[in-house]
Parts: C-alpha cells; structure tokens; sequence
C-alpha cells in the first residue's frame, strides 16, 4: 500500500479509536499490521549490523590506539570517554578472527559482532497522527495524563532537581513544550553536539518509507517533560530519522548519559538479540543509581521478546489504553514491569506541532517521567527503591492473563502523592501545565 493510503487509513481508524473511547482495540490493526512483522524481524537478527563491524568494549583505564594494530583490525570509530571502539576486520582475517584475537586480551571487557537497534513503531510502521486537535492545551490535558493521576502527582513533586536522558532519534531543540527543559545532549549518529531530530528524506533501510522513526525522539521527549515538567532533559541521538542506530551508539549514548548526571534514562528501542556490551553498559547504570526504563515492544504477543526489555537491569513498560486495557499491539510476558498509556498518545512532534502517535515507545516515558517525580521527591533512593514504589502503588489491568502486564497500570498519583485524599479538588492545570 502506498504510504499516503496507509496513513490515510490509520489516521481514520484513529480518530474512529478516539471518538469510541477503546483506542486500544481500535487503533492495533493500524499501528502494528501483521504482514509487517515477519519481514522486520529479519532485519534485527544478530549480526546484521550497519555494516560488518565489531564492538569492543574497553575496560576501565584502558586507552586504544596504535597498539589495535597488532591485532588486524581498522579502528572505524573510537570514544575514549565512553570506553568503545568499532573496528573492520582487516583484508587477511575474518570477523571472527579478529572477535576471538580481541576476546583474549584482558584489555577488553566485552568483544560482539555490531547490530542494529530499532524503535518498535518503525519496525511495526507506526507512524504519527495529525486529528486536527493538537494543541499546548490538548496535550497538557490529555486523557492519557489523567488516566495516570499526573495532577494529583504533580501536587508532590514535578521532577526538579533529576536530569533524564533520552536516547531515541534526537529532538526538536526550539519546540515551544521543550524549551527551558533540554539542559544538554549529543549526537552519535553524526558525531557532534547536535542532537536535533532531523528528516533526510531518503529510504536509508529501503523498506519502501522514507525517515519512518522521524519525531520519534521528539515525542518521546515531549512525554517525559509532560510528567516531569521540571526534570533536566539530556537529548542523546542514537537512532536516525529511519529509527534505526547500532549497538555502538546506543552502548556509547547510556555511558554518556550516566557520565553526564543521568538519574533515569528512557531506551524506546530494542533488538532481538542480546548484547554483552550493552549488558556491561546497563549494569554500570544501574550500579550508578539510574533507572533504566525501556519499550517491551509491539509484537502483539510475548514473543519475540526484545532487548534491552529482557535485561534485568531495567524497567521494561508495555502499553494500555487509557481504561487500562492492553493494547493488542503490545508485547506482553513476564519480563514487562509495569503497564502505561500507549495508544493515541498526544506529545510534541518537530515544528512546533502536537501528534499523536501509538506504540510501547510512548509508554516507555510515561514511567521514566514518574521515575523522576521519585528521584526528584526521595534523593536518597536507588533504582530498586523506584521500581518498587511503582510496581506496588500500580493499577489494575482489564482482562490481562496473569504474568503478562506487569504489575499493572502505572498510577504516578499514587506513586508520588500516596497521602493525598483521592476525592481532593484538582489543582488548576494553569499551576502544573508544561512549559
């Protein structure tokens, strides 16, 4: 189907989802399409990098340079700061020559074939959606924040003081919802201080879309900053405008943020492989007291299951509806920690705009913005500490088999504002609207 028939479509089958009130059924089969997911799964199997390339990862105090010689590999990209290096393996020796020659050398804490990482809406060609009714309002009082008791959260904490990173496609720095927010950020796609979302207008993966993932970040942004509106954004591009980054990039984009005063970081994307240098990556975050919350994935099952959602070292969301029902195109199983709105989501889109847009990638920062409500309110609390408060002050799901959604529907009200009488008299949105 041409693109301009798909998103004609979608975009009638969302406002008929919005206008009945049970987006999460409605909204699925525009979003997440079934003929797509067996021909995207191919294209996150392990070793199917941007290019044939190897990872390392240096360990602590160790400098790479002239000395990688020795073992016939061309350096393609060094961060000495963030202790990773990507080489080619040399015209006399394989791939795997070069990974077992760099695995026993203690230098090196972790050595893997390089990969693609990919946000799950432009795996599943989610796209955002214009109703004709975005708005700084529409999106300050949207259901979605309602659903999750945001004014009664906002009473206790806004988020002040905790700065959280986005690794995600960059972010539209001028946006009037994310001005004053964004405190700083790079660009590991194109190596520079300039992490703006940014379209190109080419098919880079040649999947027959052109820039699929771009606003993404942009969103995703957009969401934390609405449940946290005075948390310290860092904007980390790690994908491009297709969706897509490499391991490199994201291991490199969560050492910068934790180097870089990071006390939750938000990953709304996901492989079908493993990483070790990841793992080593996430663990060090979790080590340095940052909550990682990533995208369970929008498979519409509990398998595949992606990653980094199955690392025990983070907070894997899946997606309901504002009446707490899965979506069905949510990934489901025992690894997601807790549920939040995914469907119809409103947030800030590149241009000064307001779309909405579906997916676990809109959940993902749901819970990463109540997570620095928490950090902001209880300093002294580690990442287990969050989680815990979450997982026990969470909702209900509807019609849920047990062990799938977590422990239920993210309730940031009563997670941050647990004294507060229910039946109080809301706030005025004018106090605790989003810049």
């Amino acid at each position: 189907m041409p693109r301009t028939e798909f998103v004609r479509t979608t975009t009638i089958l969302l406002c008929l989802a919005l206008a009945s009130g049970s987006c999460g059924r409605h909204l699925s089969d525009a979003v997440s399409p079934n003929v797509n997911r067996a021909a995207s799964r191919a294209t996150l199997e392990e070793g199917q990098g941007p290019q044939r390339l190897v990872v390392a990862m240096l360990a602590p105090g160790t400098v790479a340079g002239e000395e990688l010689a020795q073992f016939g590999g061309e350096i393609v990209e060094y961060r000495a700061a963030e202790g990773l290096v990507s080489l080619r393996a040399g015209p006399s020796m394989t791939d795997d020559d070069l990974m077992s020659a760099l695995a026993g050398d203690p230098r090196f804490v972790a050595v893997e074939p390089e990969r693609w990482f990919e946000t799950a809406e432009a795996r599943q060609r989610s796209f955002a959606f214009d109703d004709g009714l975005g708005s700084a309002q529409t999106y300050a009082e949207q259901p979605a924040g309602r659903s999750i008791g945001l004014d009664r959260a906002h009473t206790a904490s806004l988020g002040s003081g905790v700065r959280v990173a986005i690794l995600d496609t960059g972010a539209d720095l001028t946006h009037p919802a994310l001005q004053g927010a964004i405190v700083g950020g790079w660009d590991f796609v194109d190596s520079d201080p300039d992490p703006s979302d940014e379209a190109n207008g080419i098919d880079d993966d040649e999947d027959g879309f052109v820039d699929d993932a771009y606003g993404h970040g942009t969103h995703v942004a957009g969401i934390v900053h609405l449940v946290a509106p005075s948390a310290e954004l860092l904007v980390v591009r790690v994908l491009d405008s297709e969706g897509r980054g490499s391991l490199f990039q994201v291991a490199a984009g969560v050492r910068w943020a934790v180097s870089h005063g990071a006390r939750v970081i938000n990953l709304s994307l996901g492989s079908l492989s493993s990483s070790t240098t990841l793992e080593h990556a996430l663990a060090e975050a979790e080590e340095q007291g940052v909550v990682v919350v990533t995208s369970a994935g929008n498979w519409g099952a509990e398998q595949p299951v992606e990653y980094p959602a199955s690392s025990q070292h983070v907070f894997a969301v899946a997606a309901v509806d504002t009446g707490g029902v899965p979506a069905d195109f949510t990934s489901r199983g025992p690894y997601v920690a807790l549920s939040a709105p995914g469907v119809g989501v409103r947030s800030a889109y590149p241009g000064g705009l307001y779309r909405l847009w579906s997916g676990t990638s809109m959940s993902a920062p749901f819970v990463a913005g109540s997570a620095a409500l928490l950090a902001s309110q209880h300093p002294e609390w580690g990442p287990g500490d969050v989680r815990q408060q979450l997982s026990m002050t969470a909702g209900p799901i509807v019609d849920a088999p047990p062990n799938t959604m977590g422990a239920g529907r993210l309730d940031a009200g009563t997670a941050v504002a647990p004294m507060l009488i229910s039946d109080e008299p809301e706030p005025d949105p004018e106090d605790i609207r989003p810049n």
